[in-house]
This record gives structure tokens, C-alpha cells and sequence, in this order.
């Protein structure tokens, strides 16, 4: 998980409530356009941690942002519960923590997918394939590309780091002439 125990909590209890009525995917939705909002918006930010801010007028602006978003009543009490509690600091915490819950439920991994060249689409989706019939698992990933790795993939699924690069193979090699194997 990526928060601390708090936000976890948090999370934990929109998840149960959510998967209790049949509404983790719009709860998503939700927190997903909340999420956007603050991390596009510096000012807004600031707003929800700024102590000058009352705990009235962060709870009127999130309402406002939950009424534009055509959030349910549910929604609507859990945030209203943060800003009485002074917790809307931790939005984005939250909405990682509860992201990582339904992802876990569902059975799906996210990975972070690193080459030296830009991949085109169908080797994106080979890939894909590959890990998937290789992890048993339904994967969604993001890709990146480094130069310095040379060649090769590393692929980053959770704390786990696959390294077949080509300069992960050379410093390997540098090591092993190093020790005279």
C-alpha cells in the first residue's frame, strides 16, 4: 500500500462500503476526477492544506467539485467526513491507497515497462501478452523509455524489478571480471 495507516483506514472503508453496494467503480470515478482536480490545479492544492483555510470552506469547495462531478450521497458523506475530521490533505493518499485495493481485488497489477527505444504498438501489446501468460495475471502498463539502459526491458510490476537491459547484463559482467570469475 502507499499511504500511511490513516489514509489506509480511509481507504478501506470507501473500498468495504463501495464493494457492499455495488459501486467501487463509480466511487472510482469519483475519486478519480477529485484526484485530477487537485494534481492539475497548484491553487487547489494549496487550498486543502493551507491552515488559513477553515475546515467549512474546504468542505463547501470540495462539495461544490463532488456536485460537478454527479457524485452519489455516499461520496458526498465520506468527503464531508475528511473535512470535519481535517483530513482532505490526504486526497491524493487516499485515492492511491484505494486504487491499489480495487486493482488487488479485481486481480490486476500495474508495471511500469522501460526500453532505450520507443515501442509501437504492437510490440507494446506482445509484450502485454507475454507478461500476462508469464504472471498469470491481468497487467495494465505504462511504458518509458532510457536511453542509458542500452537495450533490452526492465519492467517494474509493484516493488518487484525485472532487469533484462543490456547495461544491467554489462555491469554484471564488469562484476564477475572484477572478482576473476
Amino acid at each position: 500500500m502507499i499511504g500511511n495507516a490513516v489514509s489506509r483506514r480511509y481507504a478501506s472503508a470507501l473500498f468495504n462500503l463501495g464493494k457492499e453496494n455495488g459501486t467501487l467503480d463509480s466511487f472510482a470515478e469519483t475519486l478519480d476526477a477529485l484526484a485530477d482536480a487537485l494534481e492539475n490545479s497548484t491553487q487547489l492544492k494549496e487550498l486543502m492544506i493551507s491552515p488559513v483555510i477553515t475546515h467549512e470552506e474546504k468542505k463547501s469547495i470540495i462539495m461544490s467539485m463532488l456536485v460537478q462531478c454527479q457524485a452519489g450521497t455516499a461520496e458526498k458523506n465520506f468527503f464531508s467526513l475528511l473535512a470535519d475530521k481535517g483530513r482532505l490533505a490526504l486526497i491524493p493518499v487516499i485515492v492511491a491507497d484505494f486504487k491499489a485495493m480495487l486493482d488487488e481485488a479485481k486481480g490486476i497489477s500495474r508495471g511500469l515497462v522501460t526500453t532505450a527505444i520507443e515501442l509501437d504498438n504492437d510490440k507494446k501489446s506482445e509484450i502485454l501478452s507475454q507478461l500476462e501468460k508469464q504472471t498469470g495475471r491481468k497487467l495494465v502498463l505504462s511504458y518509458a523509455v532510457d536511453t542509458r539502459i542500452l537495450g533490452g526491458i526492465v519492467l517494474k510490476v509493484g516493488d518487484i524489478v525485472y532487469d533484462a537491459s543490456l547495461r544491467a547484463q554489462l555491469d554484471n559482467l564488469r562484476e564477475s571480471i572484477k572478482r576473476g570469475e
